[in-house]
């Protein structure tokens, strides 16, 4: 009890200090910000965006490195990918001429591999027979359908033709993929009791719920409450257990009336209680909502993390760790200097810590880290985070 006092007495300490100006932005000349994200979106569409199966596809194993997060064997992509690969297009269709003749098909990938479960929501695995992978591969996934609605809505007012498949999409995500206290489920799966009260971090995404409810008039009292509750309970979960660091982890289970971390093992692995390949996305979730919104809750939030990170650091990127307890601890056998949690905490530097040149040098190390990273050395997730992150810090993501 008294760990918890103390840990939530820091945390609302820390929130009291001075909130410095918003949103950061590497000091390096945009125009060569925007030179470098193009450099890398060639390499990354070569490396991962296919044709084939009717329509095209993120190849997980594009670069020949295996596809990991409990994937079938013979994995072709998974739906995770499909909905970075259909926002990032959106988002670079500005630069690329291509983006909107590859969406239309990343389009007609996702409709002919829709969930079990009914049109809206995508099979969550693809093998390289074309086909929804056995054993669960027509399941959902909660983030991959998050941004495929997403960008159906973005490419709808961009080029037109996808409000209806917008439309389906929330639907379905309103009625398989939230709890009814209003938090994201991990699927269309997670409804028995083992399941039933819990959500992963990085199905959080308010700046999606945001525009999703200012999108439609009559669900937006319901995406608002979503997001409002997805405030309330990740915040308290970093209040209550990680006042120090601001971190969240991976799961929590206990809904609705005794949220907390998830055991060890609980789903995926030994961090599924701690801010690990999960939940290192939440803080890039949150410098969107920033971005778009303006919304204090996520400029409060990323500020304790990013003190933290800074001092755990020691203000050198190439020493983040793949893995964090709670408390900030490192988990033994853990590496360091991932171009993923480099690139997600870069984007968590737009919010700045309070301390403005301090900040300014911080998130400067941090882009330069990230694109002195080779393709080569990363796999498609630290690949496809790390492109994700430079669109937001190259300022390419408000452009659109």
């Amino acid at each position: 009890m008294l760990f918890r006092f103390l840990a939530t007495l820091v945390w609302c300490l820390l929130l009291l200090l001075p909130v410095a100006a918003r949103p950061l932005f590497p000091s390096q000349p945009q125009a060569e910000r925007l030179a470098a994200l193009d450099r890398f979106w060639a390499d990354w569409k070569k490396t991962y965006l296919h044709e084939g199966c009717g329509g095209a596809y993120v190849d997980t194993s594009g670069d020949e490195k295996p596809t990991w997060g409990g994937s079938a064997t013979g994995t072709l992509t998974v739906s995770e990918a499909h909905g970075y690969g259909m926002l990032t297009l959106v988002k670079m269709a500005s630069r690329d001429p291509e983006a909107q003749e590859n969406f239309a098909s990343m389009v007609a990938f996702y409709h002919a591999h829709q969930a079990a479960s009914g049109p809206g929501l995508m099979a969550w695995n693809q093998t390289r027979d074309c086909k929804d992978a056995p054993n669960g591969g027509d399941m959902s996934a909660t983030d991959g359908d998050l941004d495929t609605a997403l960008a159906l809505l973005l490419a709808d007012k961009k080029w037109g033709g996808y409000r209806e498949a917008f439309d389906q999409a929330q639907q379905a995500i309103l009625e398989r993929e939230v709890t009814a206290d209003g938090m994201m489920r991990l699927g269309d799966w997670a409804v028995d009791e083992d399941y039933s009260g819990t959500s992963r971090s990085s199905d959080f995404m308010p700046a999606s719920f945001a525009a999703f409810a200012k999108a439609a008039d009559d669900l937006s009292p319901r995406w608002t409450s979503i997001r409002d509750r997805g405030y309330r309970v990740w915040g308290d979960i970093a209040e209550n257990y990680a006042g120090n660091t601001g971190l969240v982890p991976d799961f929590l289970v206990g809904l609705p009336e005794h949220p907390r971390p998830a055991e060890a093992d609980f789903l995926e692995g030994a961090g599924d209680g701690q801010y690990s390949w999960n939940a290192l996305r939440f803080p890039w979730r949150l410098s969107l909502d920033l971005l778009e919104t303006d919304d204090t809750r996520a400029a409060d939030h990323l500020m304790v993390i990013n003190r933290w990170i800074r001092g755990a650091a020691k203000e050198d990127p190439f020493r983040i760790a793949t893995t964090y307890r709670l408390d900030g601890s490192i988990p033994e056998d853990q590496s360091t200097g991932s171009a993923a949690f480099i690139a997600m905490f870069a984007a968590a530097a737009i919010a700045g810590s309070g301390d403005p040149d301090g900040d300014q040098v911080w998130l400067d190390a941090l882009w330069s880290a990230l694109i002195s990273i080779p393709l080569a050395d990363e796999d498609y997730y630290g690949n496809t985070l790390k492109l994700l992150a430079m669109i937001e810090l190259s300022g390419q993501w408000q452009e659109n």
